[in-house]
């Protein structure tokens, strides 16, 4: 029997699974891989641990290439996850494209697309900036950011890069750093399936709740200087779920936790992985997450498939959600737009609230085009490869 060799991808990540606090890219990949591993050659290249730790993951081989569940992995330790050492093993594996997945990590981004250039590796390039370039998220750190960017246009070291923008907005965004580049848009994937579970709602009372990495980018602090100014006959409790990323802002936070009036009851619990996301959240109300930038939103995609309407900004992909009253979209500028937003959910009684519940879940399942993407992605890296 004649051997099928697959086309190999390179896909590079600065932290992956078993870790739970690098948020919705690794999400994404362990989506587009589970739906691509029997037509693809995949090797994940990562770290072995997670965001903000540097604790090995226990039972990982590392600096060495391993398959498990048809997937090939490399998990680099702290002394060898550097530049010239991901390029050696990279180019061992040898893949015909090379699928990057942040647009400021040195090793695993920014010293690829250098190689590139300079010819030390041959496999295309398709680099998705998750969100990273989007306005909100140039708006943290924007001197070196810029900086950068002017670098990276001047000396065109992007010029051999394949972007892959999530929607349209991230593609504008792109397209603004990088006029002339050629850009693919390929919604992400989340392999959450629906989830109908009847949670209790009283009229007057709402479970809100926060899932995403406690980063200012994602603007829980605006979300808490919202609820300090809710009616005190509303009852309402927001359990935040999340990697406390940056312990001076998580500070910020508290302060604002400290002052807030009797009838909003915040709480921090957990990280959450993704495999354990929806089981939890499917016991509350609602979602709210005000974030300043969100290429695709994870946490949005698995709250309206367990049937929890969210309220977030209008800087995400799913502006749309209003108009399907599965949620709110609303400007950072509306904080009276989004007081509303919280009042209007907490007033709902059981059948009202049910009824938006059913909403959310119909709105989300007629976006989510699981065969449909899966072609464009394929589409994708065949078009990269015969460049």
């Amino acid at each position: 029997m004649t051997e099928i060799h697959k086309p190999k991808i390179a896909m590079l990540i600065d932290w992956y699974i078993p870790g739970t606090k690098a948020g919705g890219p690794v999400r994404s990949i362990f989506s587009l891989c589970e739906i691509l591993k029997s037509e693809y050659d995949i090797c994940i290249f990562t770290s072995n641990h997670d965001l903000g730790s540097t604790k090995a993951y226990p039972g990982i081989k590392t600096n060495e290439i391993f398959t498990k569940d048809g997937i090939k992995y490399v998990y680099f330790s702290s002394d060898q996850s550097v530049a010239q050492r991901i390029i050696d093993k990279v180019n061992e594996f040898s893949p015909s494209i090379i699928y990057l997945n942040s647009f400021w990590s040195y090793p695993y981004s920014i010293s690829i697309v250098r190689a590139k250039q300079q010819k030390k590796i041959n496999a295309s390039v398709v680099l998705a900036p998750r969100g990273m370039l989007g306005s909100g998220a140039l708006g943290l750190k924007s001197f070196k950011k810029k900086l950068f960017l002017f670098y990276a246009r001047m000396s065109g070291i992007y010029q051999h890069v394949t972007f892959h923008a999530s929607n349209e907005q991230e593609k504008i965004a792109i397209r603004k750093q990088f006029p002339g580049s050629k850009i693919f848009t390929v919604p992400n994937i989340n392999s959450a399936k629906t989830l109908v579970h009847q949670r209790k709602k009283e009229k007057g009372e709402l479970k809100l709740f926060y899932l995403s990495r406690i980063a200012r980018v994602k603007n829980l602090h605006f979300a808490l200087k919202i609820l300090s100014n809710i009616p005190s006959e509303l009852k309402i409790s927001y359990d935040i779920f999340g990697n406390q990323e940056d312990e001076h802002y998580w500070n910020e936070c508290m302060e604002i936790i400290h002052q807030l009036p009797s009838n909003i009851k915040v709480s921090y619990k957990k990280e959450l992985s993704f495999i354990e996301v929806q089981e939890v959240i499917s016991e509350y109300h609602a979602l709210f997450l005000p974030t300043l930038n969100e290429n695709f939103g994870h946490s949005i995609v698995e709250s309206l498939l367990s049937g929890c309407p969210v309220i977030c900004s209008d800087q995400t992909p799913w502006n749309d959600m209003p108009q399907h009253q599965a949620g709110f979209a609303l400007s950072l500028q509306d904080e009276v737009g989004f007081r509303n937003a919280i009042c209007s959910l907490a007033n709902e009684d059981q059948n009202e609230f049910n009824d938006r519940s059913k909403r959310a879940i119909n709105y989300i399942s007629s976006k989510l085009d699981l065969v449909r993407n899966t072609g464009l992605y394929k589409n994708m890296f065949n078009g990269t490869t015969e460049n």
